[in-house]
């Protein structure tokens, strides 16, 4: 669970209430955690960054790097877009 598509460990937290299987994102592991998020950053520096940003005037949100739905065209719930 030590993944981006993780929502606990993408946001900078810990699971807690989520379905994670053997997760490993818990205080007890806070060491290797810490040095998973490290790796990640030093890939790629904005990876724990907001995807989604605010619109200016509070309607809805943009995309920061832009969309990859392809098939679905952001109709999907899973989809980041379609949750703004």
């Amino acid at each position: 669970c030590l993944k981006l598509y993780c929502d606990c460990f993408a946001a900078g937290q810990f699971c807690g209430a989520c379905s994670c299987a053997s997760c490993q994102n818990r205080p007890e592991y806070a060491d290797r955690v810490q040095q998973r998020r490290e790796d990640i950053a030093a890939r790629d520096p904005q990876a724990f960054t907001r995807k989604i940003m605010d619109a200016p005037g509070g309607g809805g949100g943009k995309h920061k790097r832009g969309c990859n739905c392809k098939r679905s065209h952001c109709l999907k719930k899973y989809c980041e877009c379609f949750q703004v």
